[in-house]
């Protein structure tokens, strides 16, 4: 599936700006894709379809949400997902559960601002060698995150998203680029972000940028995800 960009959207992917001055210190190094297999109940075809998409593609770093699911078929689910994931190295975080997380094997959790505190998760989750994310919002949050001892931050949503019934009014840019002058942790940009956007959120000070939707709707999951992971195709510029 092509996907038509500017020159300067092509610059942006390949170099994303820093608006702040502070490098990332965390060991969890995203690619500028960061892919969510979202899904509502159990459903083990589309969440390894895509899965597979994403690992064909290269993705380093894929997250699995499936809000909704109890814990038990979650473990199953995302068991199969992280044995579908490793066969080519890609890493699996889980999001909202460090106990689906820990029990199927993941590399690491998700955590929103009303799930397990992080002071509460990060001991036990790095002491099984767990990679712990939280949802930001704002540079207060981001700090607190920072300081709580997240190995990276999301943040957003950037744009109006129908992927999550709950979403908070959408962050303008010049918040996200607030955010990178805040904090030096790594930054996934999430919320509404499409192939055609993506480049202005890496402008903006993200280090990477989730997409859900706009990767499960379209044509070829696998082709796009591989555009944006590599927008040079695998030429040198």
């Amino acid at each position: 599936m092509s996907v038509g960009r500017s020159q300067a959207a092509d610059d942006a992917l390949r170099s994303p700006a820093r608006t702040g001055t502070k490098a990332a210190v965390s060991s969890f190094l995203p690619a500028r894709l960061y892919p969510i297999v979202d899904v509502r109940e159990e459903e083990p075809d589309e969440a390894l379809r895509l899965t597979g998409a994403f690992v064909e593609a290269g993705a380093p770093w894929l997250q699995l949400r499936a809000k909704g699911v109890a814990a038990g078929p979650f473990v199953r689910l995302a068991t199969l997902v992280v044995e579908r994931a490793g066969r080519k190295g890609t890493r699996v975080i889980v999001n909202d559960r460090l106990d689906v997380a820990l029990a199927s094997g993941a590399a690491g959790v998700h955590l929103g601002q009303e799930d397990l505190p992080l002071g509460a998760a990060r001991g036990l989750a790095h002491r099984h060698g767990l990679v712990v994310g939280i949802s930001t919002h704002d540079v207060r949050e981001a700090r607190d995150a920072e300081d709580g001892g997240a190995d990276y931050i999301g943040f957003g949503p950037i744009f109006a998203t129908a992927t999550k019934h709950d979403a908070l009014h959408p962050r303008a840019q010049g918040a996200l680029a607030a955010v990178r002058a805040a904090v030096r942790l790594p930054i996934v940009a999430i919320g509404g972000i499409t192939p055609e956007t993506a480049a202005s959120v890496l402008a903006a000070g993200a280090d990477a940028f989730a997409m859900i939707g706009a990767l499960a709707r379209c044509e070829n999951p696998r082709a796009t995800a591989a555009a944006l992971l590599d927008p040079d195709g695998g030429q040198s510029s």
